[in-house]
């Protein structure tokens, strides 16, 4: 039976992130999991609020809470007063976090070089990445038109 694409394309995910995190844990951060993603990948350079990073991530606050309190607990970041709001709190990189967000950038080439060889080795051709970036673009103004999907992290109309 053919998988969904859905399923496909989470499969995929999946797998980038275990490459992403298995490097990691080569380069000396063996504590980091695939759990952690969303907090890396949402994370803004000067740091980001609680409520945002669990909005970008799509899971509630008690979630994202949880993985950031674990990463707070792990030394890769930490909680500090958000200059334009004293009473709100940023989640920030720590010199650690930013050791390991440098890896995991360095890595992300390498693994998508990988990806693309694999896709091409299986006879997809040409530019994935702007291709794939269309439909989505597409399919987010398609359904945000109709209010049925928010925006993907790092997706420019959000």
């Amino acid at each position: 039976m053919t998988q969904p694409l859905v399923a496909l394309l989470r499969g995929i995910s999946a797998s980038i992130v275990g490459e992403l995190v298995t490097t990691l844990h080569a380069a000396g951060y063996p504590d980091i999991t695939a759990a952690h993603h969303p907090v890396f990948y949402n994370m803004d350079a000067g740091g980001t609020r609680l409520t945002t990073l669990a909005a970008r991530a799509g899971i509630t606050h008690q979630s994202m809470g949880e993985l950031v309190a674990d990463l707070i607990d792990l030394g890769y970041l930490a909680r500090q007063p958000d200059p334009s709001d004293r009473r709100a709190r940023l989640i920030v990189l720590t010199e650690k976090g930013k050791r390991a967000v440098r890896v995991a950038r360095a890595a992300v080439s390498d693994i998508d070089r990988a990806w693309y060889a694999r896709l091409e080795a299986a006879g997809i051709q040409g530019d994935l990445r702007t291709a794939l970036s269309a439909a989505l673009r597409e399919a987010q103004q398609n359904s945000q038109a109709h209010g049925q999907l928010r925006s993907a992290p790092g997706s420019s109309s959000g």
